[in-house]
């Protein structure tokens, strides 16, 4: 009965497209807007004029592609006139429409001039606001940041507001997770590898950034994620250029970066391959002291060496069948080594005495092996942006743990060894139609999604130095998991003023968890909503209201529902919960807008039975079991505002600041109490122009004492200080950068608060570090790279 249902809604699908496109067989005028750089002048007026009578005249809008579409309903002769905010008026030749129907008129491509104002040798060119509010996101115009110019686009992120960004990881304020799009399609890559990614993409290559806090029902609801659409430049040019670049970065220990871009591109065939590879070696330490109501007390410190290297090959093909008809096929591969050399020691006293010694000299390895291909093919339907999507793509992630102990406990020595295998396989497949009615622009399409994972956990005992299996220790188990999804979003604009936007996504889950030998079997299916809307006041030019709401949910990862026990140390082991359930999520946001400099949002979220993660302490705290619940629901409230100073010559300065409360109720207070706390953060990002091509920049981030419901962590910042110049018409970039972390003792602090236990902890994670790169462009450098396209949230639960 689901199979037909969602055959029907199908064919309703296809049969609305077919209507659209026999809709517009009869008389048609189409044409492009593009501004002096050949990009796109999206949603500008543009008047059909007949060349008889000036009063007769047709109005519309060009689409986010900078096309337009007339269908005049009568022969005669007619010319376009364009009158546009920062560009001088444009008037077309006269042309005429002979037939009575179905002719069809394909205009030049229309160039705009911009509109300059000479006043006594002072030349005033109109400009993008630094950002503009949509109705469902926040446009940041890179072009117009000075901290961006010269850069990458991991620099453009460092200035784009909302965004947390260091070497290693990209943030949302307020979000639990992140998700980067290029041209509206996620990206696969994470960690090291996407920060390396971002590194080959050039400033000059990018037109704006979008910063989407509640994602579209167009996008997965899994995570309460926020999403960045980096838009590249759409650049007419064919040839070929590249791009070499490296950094070292020194902390404790050298690490490197290395990037390697090459674009070829055709009138039809476009290819864009990449290859980096980066090594990371750094030092740190953890520490933390647990006090026991009891008077029982434990001191724990773990000093480690991590390394890890990752080498990330990738193609981009794309063709054009047609110049309404492309097909794009991508092949992505990642191999990962992570290494920790640590050395850790645990004391555990008893009313002041010690009772217990342990000392563990430790060598884990993480290999991963990790390939994706992806196809897929869109066809336009017509000039306005009607429009079908068709892809699939397959994952296959192999993962490798191994892990090596010797033990010294009260001066007995003991060996063990844990072994995993992690072996994950995804598959997409996506079916998407834009649909732009007069009124009302549809987005509609379905999805299904397919893993299957297969794990191998083996714990060895090592007996005069040869590995003995332990079988209650060992674990085999197999987890499947089949999402079908369909979703629907319209687009209104009602006046001048207000403009809504309405989404619905239904998903419908099952899976399937069973350990090896077992006869106990994780089964659950299960279908929900997710509910967006949208709605956006424009007060004036400089001055937009905007509300947004948005539902999610958060499945268990794999790890979470595994309920086999994995030590780390005789005293120490993660144990996952098979009974877990799905949390949701309700987002709600507020938003100002002076279309310019200016942002503020206040938010409130409510998450009901959210996966939290904690130690409980056995054996009157002599040993710590690590698991996972549904036992907190929580409200949180906050508030992010951003403001860009550059009143100045040459100087920019990026001011924001976040402040948040959150309330938890526990479901189990004898496990985890209910609590209330807040956070708060600034930060100041200064950019000086230094001649033509330099830029010197002089960044502070400020994180003040916070409580997020789990942990109290101390107050610290981080100060950083960078300078960055081009030559040989600025092909060549050289950089240098040194950061610091300003807080007590150069380490991050945090507590915890139990029913009958206190714990106090501290790391430092080599938080100093000054860092060299260089980049060199060679070739055309004005050609652009391949489409990039994927339909990848669930990733991020499986790597």
């Amino acid at each position: 009965m689901k199979i037909k249902s969602f055959k029907n809604k199908w064919q309703l699908a296809i049969l609305a497209v077919l209507f659209s496109a026999s809709f517009y067989a009869q008389n048609k005028v189409e044409g492009v807007l593009l501004d002096h750089k050949k990009e796109p002048v999206p949603f500008t007026p543009v008047l059909l004029m007949t060349a008889i009578d000036t009063l007769k005249f047709d109005y519309t809008v060009t689409d986010n592609k900078g096309k337009f579409l007339f269908l005049p309903k009568q022969i005669g002769t007619y010319y376009i006139k364009v009158k546009a905010i920062g560009y001088k008026e444009f008037k077309s030749k006269e042309f005429n429409i002979n037939n009575s129907n179905q002719e069809t008129k394909v205009l030049d491509a229309i160039f705009l001039e911009e509109n300059t104002t000479q006043l006594k040798e002072i030349v005033v060119v109109s400009k993008k606001p630094l950002f503009t509010q949509k109705v469902d996101r926040l446009v940041f115009n890179v072009e117009n940041s000075l901290a961006s110019q010269g850069g990458d686009a991991l620099e453009a992120l460092k200035s784009t507001p909302l965004l947390k960004v260091d070497d290693g990881s990209i943030a949302m304020i307020g979000k639990s997770g992140l998700n980067v799009l290029i041209n509206g399609r996620p990206i696969t890559l994470t960690g090291e590898a996407l920060i390396s990614y971002l590194g080959t993409i050039s400033n000059d290559a990018i037109s704006k950034i979008e910063i989407i806090t509640t994602p579209p029902a167009k996008y997965a609801a899994e995570g309460n994620a926020g999403l960045i659409n980096i838009i590249l430049k759409n650049n007419p040019n064919v040839g070929w250029n590249g791009s070499l670049a490296t950094s070292v970065t020194q902390r404790t220990n050298l690490s490197s970066r290395n990037t390697a871009l090459f674009n070829y591109q055709t009138e039809k065939f476009s290819l864009t391959s990449n290859l980096l590879y980066s090594g990371t070696n750094m030092v740190a330490y953890e520490k933390d002291q647990n006090t026991f109501n009891d008077g029982f007390f434990s001191a724990n410190r773990q000093d480690k060496v991590m390394k890890s290297n990752n080498l990330t090959p990738s193609i981009n093909l794309n063709y054009k069948l047609n110049p309404k008809t492309d097909v794009t096929f991508l092949y992505e591969f990642n191999n990962s080594d992570f290494t920790s050399d640590d050395a850790s020691k645990s004391l555990f006293y008893e009313k002041g005495n010690i009772t217990n010694e342990l000392q563990n000299k430790g060598f884990g390895e993480v290999r991963s092996d990790f390939n994706r291909i992806h196809s897929f093919l869109t066809k336009e339907l017509d000039t306005i942006g009607t429009s079908v999507e068709l892809g699939f793509q397959f994952l296959d992630n192999a993962i490798k743990n191994e892990r090596n102990n010797n033990i010294i406990q009260n001066s007995t020595a003991a060996a063990t060894q844990n072994f995993s295998l992690n072996n994950y396989k995804l598959g997409i497949a996506n079916l998407d139609f834009n649909l732009p009615f007069k009124k009302v622009k549809w987005v509609t399409g379905a999805q299904y999604t397919f893993l299957d994972n297969k794990s191998d956990v083996r714990f060895f005992d090592i007996i005069n130095s040869n590995p003995e299996l332990n079988p209650a220790l060992t674990n085999a188990f197999n987890y499947k998991e089949n999402i079908w999804a369909t979703y629907a979003s319209a687009e209104m604009k009602l006046n001048e003023k207000w403009t809504i936007q309405a989404g619905l996504r239904y998903e419908n889950t099952e899976y399937e968890g069973k350990s090896v030998g077992s006869t106990n079997t994780i089964k659950r299916n299960y279908g929900n909503f997710f509910p967006t809307f949208y709605s956006n006041y424009k007060y004036s030019e400089k001055a937009d209201y905007s509300f947004k709401y948005s539902k999610r949910v958060n499945r268990p990862k794999l790890e979470q529902l595994n309920p086999f026990q994995w030590y780390i140390n005789p005293f120490q082991y993660v144990e996952g919960n098979p009974l877990l359930q799905p949390s949701f999520t309700d987002n709600f946001e507020v938003t100002y807008s002076n279309n310019s400099n200016f942002s503020a949002t206040i938010y409130h979220s409510i998450t009901k039975d959210q996966v939290s993660y904690f130690a409980e302490f056995l054996e009157e705290g002599k040993v710590q079991r690590y698991s996972y619940y549904n036992i907190l629901d929580v409200n949180q409230y906050g508030m992010y505002a951003n403001y860009t100073f550059s009143k100045i010559k040459n100087l920019q300065m990026q001011l924001s600041g976040s402040y948040f409360w959150q309330e938890t109720k526990s479901e189990k207070k004898d496990l985890l109490p209910s609590t209330d706390g807040s956070g708060s953060n600034v930060s100041i990002n200064n950019s000086y122009k230094l001649g033509k091509n330099s830029l010197l920049q002089l960044n502070y981030a400020h994180n003040f004492p916070s409580f997020d419901g789990t942990f109290n962590t101390d107050s610290y910042g981080f100060l950083t200080l960078g300078y960055r110049t081009s030559f040989i018409d600025k092909k060549v970039t050289l950089g240098l950068t040194a950061s610091t972390i300003i807080s007590k003792k150069s380490e991050v602090a945090y507590s915890q608060g139990r029913i009958n236990a206190s714990i106090n902890g501290q790391n430092e994670y080599d938080y100093q570090s000054v860092r060299l790169n260089m980049a060199y462009k060679f070739g055309n450098n004005k050609v652009k790279g391949s489409k990039t396209k994927s339909e990848v949230q669930e990733t991020s639960r499986i790597k």
